[in-house]
């Protein structure tokens, strides 16, 4: 779900910044922030007194972030907006429509947490299985990134492919639909679509690119609700200890039903949540990092990230003590070893992490 990054937040990381006391991270964030906004204009009349004394702030500081982040990162620093976009930006604060995305990255020359490297995780990799009507299971090739199920099979049974935590892999269905699965996923279908509609289930995650045909809609059954779409791009979050059932579309437009139905335009998203089904516009590119090979955390609790993080490397999550109940925000390649995205995640100086065998400790 979006969050939002309040007026506190802000004012809290430029007031590190001109003291000189900001990581990499919150220096990071920052910057981010601010291209994030580069050419959008149009909401200066918005400005209060406040969010110009806040402007002339961030032009004060200006030089003293980009000179640490040069130190810090040893890289050439990234150019602020012009005054104006920056003004846009604090605008849209002030409206509640602005998205807080931070790269979490561990900045170059920093101190490795010998611990977490010393018993390091691999990320996940392409692995599946496909399952027989018959029970019969097959091991997909780990060297391919997807298989092909192809309609010449004259007597239709019924198919599954699955995905174990740390594993990905594409399936390509009979009548040429695409599907992306997400670690610990699955997807029921038949071997050929004879009858008058395409239905298939999913537990889990997925990517659809449905092949266009009008004359027989494809349906994707999921935890508590029902897809029907004639060809499109979409996404489904379906895992069952996440709560809430959430459908992404990036193309076309989709009927998402379960008791009630709503119509998905591209960039909405709708949520089934304690049986309401509801439709807001979604952060795409954190619904879509998965598949891009990323973790995207916009405003995530540690124990929802940790989800994610224990289905792609296959771990069990402990957690030791207090934990921190503050929202992250960052974006890290899920081509890591975990001992770097972990990493990335104590640079917030919010969480600590230990490693032992498949079990990671969470500890503030």
């Amino acid at each position: 779900m979006q969050k939002k990054m309040d007026h506190q937040t802000l004012m809290s990381l430029l007031e590190k910044a001109e003291n000189q006391t900001a990581t990499a991270f919150e220096l990071q964030a920052l910057d981010d922030f601010y291209n994030s906004f580069e050419g959008r204009t149009g909401y200066t009349e918005y400005i209060s007194d406040q969010e110009a004394y806040d402007q002339l702030m961030l032009v004060q500081i200006k030089s003293g972030i980009d000179q640490r982040k040069q130190k810090t990162a040893n890289k050439i620093s990234k150019l602020w907006p012009r005054l104006a976009s920056a003004a846009a930006a604090i605008a849209m604060i002030t409206l509640g429509t602005w998205l807080y995305l931070d790269k979490i990255a561990s900045p170059p020359g920093a101190s490795r947490n010998d611990e977490l490297v010393k018993n390091d995780i691999a990320p996940g990799r392409n692995l599946a299985t496909l399952t027989l009507a018959n029970g019969k299971v097959i091991t997909l090739d780990t060297n391919k990134t997807n298989v092909i199920v192809a309609d010449s099979i004259k007597m239709m049974t019924m198919l599954t492919a699955a995905t174990p935590r740390g594993g990905t892999y594409q399936v390509t269905l009979p009548d040429g639909s695409k599907v992306w699965l997400n670690a610990a996923s699955k997807i029921s279908f038949p071997s050929l679509f004879n009858g008058i509609e395409r239905r298939i289930s999913l537990a889990g995650e997925a990517y659809f690119e449905v092949s266009p045909d009008k004359s027989r809609p494809f349906i994707v059954e999921s935890t508590g609700q029902e897809i029907r779409v004639l060809g499109t791009h979409f996404n489904v979050n379906a895992y069952t200890d996440e709560g809430d059932t959430k459908t992404t579309l990036l193309e076309g437009s989709v009927k998402v039903s379960s008791g009630e139905t709503v119509l998905l335009k591209p960039g909405q998203q709708s949520i089934l949540s304690s049986n309401a089904l509801k439709v807001h516009q979604a952060d795409v590119e954190e619904d879509m990092a998965w598949k891009n090979g990323d973790f995207v955390f916009n405003g995530e609790k540690i124990q929802s990230i940790m989800k994610k993080i224990s289905r792609w490397y296959n771990i069990d999550v402990e957690y030791s003590g207090d934990i921190t109940d503050d929202d992250l925000y960052g974006k890290v390649s899920r081509s890591k070893n975990i001992s770097q995205v972990l990493k990335a995640l104590e640079s917030t100086k919010l969480v600590q992490f230990k490693i032992e065998g498949r079990k990671v400790i969470v500890r503030q």
